[in-house]
């Protein structure tokens, strides 16, 4: 494992613990690594937003997106996800059958 490996500031961290608090909601960090790495997307259609990083991969539609210094608090129906604000935007896949 890097020993340099990225975590979230403390800002992120703290407005995140906040946040959880306050929606009675957990904080994830399930897709931080990969966020950093450019290996997810927040894909969206007309509807709806959510983050992408497989077909098996992904989570619920996004309710609120939050930016805290270099990362995006992401509020989904269950969870509070942290990735970094470098995520890039996409189109749905097609395949993906959500709504």
């Amino acid at each position: 494992m890097d020993s340099q490996q990225n975590v979230p500031g403390a800002k992120t961290l703290t407005q995140a613990a906040r946040l959880s608090i306050t929606i009675s909601k957990p904080m994830c960090f399930y897709f931080y690594h990969d966020s950093c790495n450019d290996n997810i997307k927040i894909c969206a259609n007309d509807t709806d937003k959510i983050i992408f990083k497989s077909m098996d991969e992904h989570t619920s539609s996004i309710s609120n997106i939050y930016k805290v210094d270099t990362e995006y608090l992401i509020v989904t129906e269950n969870t509070i996800y942290i990735i970094s604000a470098k995520t890039k935007v996409a189109k749905m896949p097609e395949e993906l059958s959500y709504n």
